[in-house]
């Protein structure tokens, strides 16, 4: 049943441990992506601050921020793996 609680092994979630570059990607491409995932997570940003009343008081169910937060951090991930190729001459990780 794909909507039924599975166990997950944790360390698959981590970004930083899952990602692996194209063998043809390089410093420009990296910069793309880097962009793309910089305005992605800017926009989680406003929808988690969103997420409460005033700045205080959370006007929604606890899980969706946290899920907010998840994907943050996953992207800020990713953007940590991508930074050593996008300012690098050959463009490896």
């Amino acid at each position: 049943m794909p909507n039924s609680n599975q166990n997950i092994t944790v360390s698959l979630n981590c970004a930083s441990q899952f990602f692996v570059p194209h063998k043809d990607a390089d410093a420009h491409h990296a910069q793309d992506v880097i962009h793309q995932l910089v305005e992605s997570t800017k926009n989680l940003a406003t929808a988690t601050f969103n997420c409460f009343d005033e700045g205080a008081e959370l006007a929604v169910r606890d899980d969706i921020v946290a899920n907010l937060i998840h994907d943050i951090q996953t992207r800020l991930e990713l953007i940590e793996k991508l930074l050593p190729m996008a300012f690098s001459d050959g463009g490896e990780v």
